[in-house]
């Protein structure tokens, strides 16, 4: 279910704000066995390359993120 109407603010890491494009509801995701309801924030930025987006530690350590990197 996507929304927009949700009054939401994001601060980036150079301080800028920018406001979400909308907002994805009540999808299921299914880590392992558990299934857990999440939310998604869709915002519309220009691509850059050269500057990545990051996902700290924190964020992955709360997530659990499993990282499989093949080496090239």
């Amino acid at each position: 279910k996507l929304t927009t109407n949700e009054a939401m603010e994001l601060v980036l890491a150079d301080q800028s704000t920018l406001n979400p494009s909308g907002i994805i509801k009540d999808v299921l995701v299914k880590v392992k066995d558990p299934v857990f309801p999440v939310e998604f924030v869709i915002v519309d930025i220009e691509e850059d390359v050269d500057i990545p987006i990051i996902l700290g530690r924190p964020f992955l350590a709360t997530s659990r993120a499993l990282i499989d990197m093949e080496r090239k």
